[in-house]
């Protein structure tokens, strides 16, 4: 029977079933998450020491403990590592880097005490099983439910993510901040006809964050503005007001970094005051491209060098980028080939036997079939291009940026291109399936007759 209201109008009642299906779903997750947690431990359980640290991680953890002294995000110390020994000098300079990562070690010393490291790597546990349980989720976006565990197993099966989570970096916690990103643009991607306001700010949320991490999504915009477009099949005006919140919800979230570099340091620093001469290594006609270790890369004069080195780091700074920018603008073509030519030999190579060996990484060796699958992935996904455009769009955003900058190795530099290659991956193995169950439904006729 029918209730109706005082005004004699129907009243509608939720469905119980939407309910039901709500907490369901809510077990699920919390299943999902408790049994990639164990898997987390039982990997670090695995490498019989608590924690790997690096003078790029106790750089992060003299911050975090000079935040905690109440002294702001400043380092007072330098760190260097000789015959594998890792040991304290005078500070040089004041490294700005972004403020996630060193809050995150400020809130685990905070509770456990200075140099806790062993239970950073428990928390970088909590975020490596936060991003399977994201992997799940978006691939429930992309595949369905009937595959979404495909994604989930393949990224608690992908044995870097676990490895560098023994570190005290950012890279488990960018890692994380990206697969929340490729999650909220498959969702937006299910959403693009009727998208919702939360979508959008809780995008630009991740964005920022995560070029609060690492700022390597600072130049995204302009693709992510012209994806947004294409899918908005042309309605230019959903897409600009769908881009301008996710910007507007970026600045806000950065916002406050970029003002307090300023008061402090009289200058606009983005997210970080380093890394000029990375890039001055990486864009200039001397650098070989098949050599990642940096300290061996030729320079462009010796007495240009000799010169710099002379000047204050952040004049120095100033002229590296400039050095690298008058390449660029002088030598475009160029460029573009060297860039690519280092993705070829540096970024997209598995990882080797020398060296998976000599950092003692377990399971190194399936890092090129993690790569080869997630290839065949991406060519599957070209017939499909609306659907997976975002990964794709990404994937060679990521790498050739990457390329761009620096000389890098493809393990650790490419570890957070690597949700998107898991999904690439999934692509294939799923089409696979699918593949395999017309196959088995197809049974020859026969006519009954002898």
């Amino acid at each position: 029977m029918d209730v109706l209201d005082k005004n004699h109008k129907k009243i509608e009642f939720e469905p119980r079933t939407s309910n039901f299906a709500l907490r369901k779903g809510l077990w699920i997750t919390g299943l999902l998450f408790f049994i990639a947690l164990v898997v987390e431990f039982l990997y670090i359980n695995s490498y019989n020491v608590s924690y790997f640290i690096s003078p790029d991680g106790l750089l992060y953890s003299n911050i975090a403990e000079n935040f905690l002294k109440g002294n702001g995000l400043v380092n007072t110390a330098g760190f260097v590592q000789e015959n594998g020994v890792v040991r304290e000098i005078p500070r040089t300079r004041d490294y700005v880097v972004g403020p996630i990562y060193p809050l995150l070690l400020a809130m685990v010393y905070g509770i456990f005490g200075f140099k806790s490291y062993n239970m950073v790597v428990l928390l970088h546990a909590f975020f490596s099983a936060a991003s399977a349980v994201l992997a799940y989720k978006t691939g429930e976006l992309l595949f369905g439910k009937r595959y979404a565990l495909i994604p989930y197993g393949l990224t608690l099966g992908y044995p870097l993510f676990a490895f560098w989570g023994m570190y005290v970096l950012t890279e488990t916690t960018y890692v994380f901040t990206i697969t929340l990103f490729l999650y909220l643009l498959a969702l937006y991607a299910k959403e693009a006809k009727q998208p919702k306001l939360r979508t959008l700010l809780i995008l630009g949320l991740a964005i920022g964050i995560s070029n609060l991490v690492r700022p390597f999504l600072l130049l995204f915009f302009p693709i992510l503005g012209l994806w947004i477009w294409w899918m908005q099949r042309g309605r230019l005006k959903i897409a600009l007001r769908d881009f301008t919140i996710i910007v507007v919800m970026t600045i806000l979230v950065m916002s406050p970094w970029w003002i307090r570099n300023g008061i402090k340091y009289q200058q606009f620093i983005p997210v970080s005051n380093y890394g000029s001469y990375e890039f001055y290594l990486g864009n200039n006609p001397l650098t070989v491209t098949d050599n990642f270790f940096y300290f061996a890369q030729p320079s462009y004069d010796p007495e240009v060098k000799a010169r710099i080195e002379k000047l204050p780091l952040l004049e120095q700074e100033k002229e590296y980028k400039k050095l690298g920018m008058s390449y660029i603008l002088q030598h475009p073509v160029q460029f573009i080939q060297r860039t690519l030519t280092k993705e070829k030999n540096l970024f997209w190579q598995p990882i080797t036997p020398v060296f998976g060996e000599s950092y003692k990484m377990q399971g190194y060796l399936m890092d090129k079939w993690y790569l080869l699958l997630g290839l065949v992935g991406i060519v599957l996904s070209l017939f499909q291009l609306r659907n997976y455009s975002f990964l794709l769009l990404f994937t060679l955003y990521y790498s050739f940026t990457v390329s761009m900058i620096t000389i890098v190795s493809g393990g650790r530099y490419r570890l957070p291109v690597m949700p998107a290659m898991v999904l690439f991956a999934s692509l294939a193995v799923v089409m696979a399936l699918k593949g395999i169950g017309k196959l088995a439904k197809v049974t020859p006729r026969s006519s009954g007759r002898s």
